[in-house]
């Protein structure tokens, strides 16, 4: 979809109703609370200060995403897809093709360092809702979706 923003920034997506009688347009699906979430898909390596680390993400691994909600919504809007039923949650994978892999020199101020490989998992607070009388905006569906937002993703943490 590449719907990008930053943590907590609200965005629109899709086009937009434009009301004869001088009301805002329907926005359509928006969403908030942008965030980031990082997800080994393997375990991660350990180094100390000045060493080189390294790790692989090999060919296969998968990372599942869901979306979760109580009513019916467009997965086109999030997975660009047909219509779906969202009860509990609605999973999507997404595999890696070819292996990748990633080093990090540890500095010398680390006494212990970390190399993390996997996903980065986006998630946010989706609406879908329309203006009505009186130019009152009301929403009509709404949930989170988290999703893997790029895989592979490597990181480090100390």
């Amino acid at each position: 979809m590449g719907v990008t923003g930053v943590s907590g920034t609200a965005f629109a997506a899709g086009s937009a109703t434009v009301h004869p009688d001088g009301c805002p347009p329907d926005p359509g699906y928006s969403f908030s609370a942008v965030t980031h979430t990082y997800h080994d898909m393997v375990s991660s390596v350990e180094g100390t200060s000045d060493e080189t680390i390294g790790i692989a993400l090999t060919s296969g691994k998968t990372v599942t995403g869901t979306i979760t909600g109580t009513v019916t919504t467009e997965e086109s809007a999030i997975f660009a897809s047909a219509k779906e039923s969202v009860s509990a949650s609605l999973a999507k994978a997404i595999t890696t093709s070819v292996t990748y892999s990633a080093t990090w020199k540890i500095p010398s101020s680390t006494k212990v360092g970390y190399l993390h490989a996997g996903a980065d998992e986006e998630k946010m607070h989706w609406e879908y809702g329309s203006t009505g009388g009186n130019c009152v905006y009301h929403i009509s569906r709404q949930g989170t979706a988290t999703f893997p937002y790029h895989v592979p993703t490597f990181w480090h943490t100390s």
